[in-house]
């Protein structure tokens, strides 16, 4: 039985709040204490968090507390919601089966990428979705890298940029580039080229256990990283991009009938008549 549980909202939104705001009100009746403060009274005091928001709000909480070792639950407000899977309307329901251990809990990687300079360290950041490496906003050429497996040489690419992705992350912006859609419960990276010039380089999956490197060649303008396409940072010709799975990871609490195919024909519209 969960006794503290901590509210996450989504930033600047009345919607959310309003939805927080009833949260509250039905945890004091079940006598929950509830945590909505601060983040840090929140990681120290919670043993469940529910995120009221859309993906996105859930990707910013996931990255926070991946050490806090507290299990998510995530009240969809947004459009798609992969993520994000609990309707408005089923929250109070779907809470009382948690509250009685009722639910589905479902680990999810998260990926750990680091920037370095002359083998100094000079950028580190999570992401649970995709780390993707993409040409500068004001250069309108291709980039030229370099890819290294466990430091085996990969390949030489051309192309927009190149997209790491989580399972969790495939049916992001990976899935948007060619690339295929990984079960959760599979240990695996994703390396999907971004409109490579040749169309010989495929998406490729390697085991949860590799480090990736990839090298910008030559280049004035640098290349951008991002991270969950929600933080970025600038990236020069001789600087290396380090990417592998990170230590710890998260734990996904859905309702007890949680089907992860049902959701993927949802959100992709598969199997409607026209």
């Amino acid at each position: 039985m969960f006794k503290a549980v901590g509210i996450i909202t989504k930033l600047k939104d009345h919607k959310s709040d309003v939805i927080a705001d009833k949260l509250n009100l039905f945890l004091e009746k079940k006598r929950i204490k509830v945590i909505k403060s601060t983040r840090e009274k929140i990681a120290k005091y919670a043993d469940l968090i529910v995120v009221i928001g859309g993906d996105g709000t859930l990707l910013n909480t996931a990255r926070y507390f991946v050490d806090s070792n507290i299990p998510i639950l995530a009240v969809n407000l947004g459009r798609l919601g992969f993520l994000a899977d609990v309707n408005i309307k089923d929250m109070f329901v779907v809470l009382e089966q948690v509250f009685k251990n009722e639910y589905t809990k479902e680990k999810r990687i998260l990926l750990s990428c680091q920037i370095e300079d002359n083998k100094k360290i000079i950028n580190r950041h999570l992401a649970l979705n995709d780390v993707v490496i993409h040409r500068n906003e004001v250069n309108l050429r291709m980039m030229e890298f370099d890819i290294f497996i466990n430091d085996k040489f990969l390949s030489s690419q051309f192309a927009d940029g190149l997209i790491i992705t989580t399972p969790t992350g495939s049916t992001a912006y990976a899935l948007s580039s060619g690339g295929p859609i990984i079960h959760p419960e599979i240990d695996a990276i994703g390396i999907v080229s971004i409109c490579p010039h040749t169309i010989s380089h495929r998406p490729l999956l390697i085991p949860g256990n590799n480090e990736i490197v990839i090298h910008i060649k030559e280049s004035k303008e640098g290349a951008i990283v991002s991270f969950d396409g929600q933080t970025s940072f600038t990236v020069k010709a001789e600087q290396k991009i380090s990417i592998r799975k990170y230590d710890n990871f998260i734990n996904l609490l859905h309702p007890k009938n949680y089907d992860y195919f049902s959701i993927i024909r949802s959100k992709l519209h598969w199997n409607i008549k026209l």
